[in-house]
């Protein structure tokens, strides 16, 4: 009888372990662990997450005023097209260039980055020697504001009345690059 009770025994906890707790453990605690197992990794993450945001806070402090005036130069956050006319404008007229003629493009997303950066495009039409040319393409290549030279073409000029002058007329188009807030 003694037997039979623990024989009883053993098959009650088996039929338990195996009719309800197994199936409980491998379903509901098995998903539970795997639940478990990614918000441990999603809050790593969050923990790299903030330190990467720490440290590089940290570098910003670093940067100088003076340096940041440059970068806000080199890609301002909008884009007034006057004002870069009127750089260009006044540039050339240092460099004895005269610009004739502008056509500015609607700003265009890119999103070739992961920052999407818009670029304006400028058509200039111009007039002079080859020297001021070359000067106003050395001043826009040297200027703080990125501005890229992306085709030109030169062409005898029929402003002149003297062909011997050597003066030319110049198409260019320009780009520039701005980051939106």
């Amino acid at each position: 009888m003694r037997n039979s009770g623990l024989f009883i025994a053993v098959l009650i906890s088996l039929g338990l372990f195996f009719g309800y707790i197994q199936p409980e453990y491998n379903g509901t605690v098995a998903t539970l662990k795997k639940q478990l197992t990614s918000e441990v990794k999603a809050l790593s993450a969050v923990k790299q997450y903030k330190t990467k945001i720490v440290s590089l806070g940290a570098e910003q402090a670093q940067i100088s005023a003076s340096s940041i005036k440059k970068l806000s130069i080199a890609v301002p956050s909008s884009m007034n097209t006057t004002q870069l006319i009127f750089k260009l404008s006044s540039t050339a007229e240092k460099a004895g260039f005269l610009l004739t003629n502008f056509s500015v493009s609607t700003p265009s997303i890119s999103k070739k980055t992961t920052n999407a950066y818009r670029t304006t495009t400028i058509q200039v039409s111009g007039f002079g020697t080859y020297n001021a040319f070359q000067q106003f393409l050395n001043s826009v290549e040297h200027s703080l504001q990125i501005i890229d030279v992306t085709s030109f073409a030169i062409k005898n000029s029929h402003l002149d009345k003297n062909r011997n002058s050597n003066r030319y007329s110049y198409q260019m188009v320009l780009q520039t690059y701005w980051l939106p807030k």
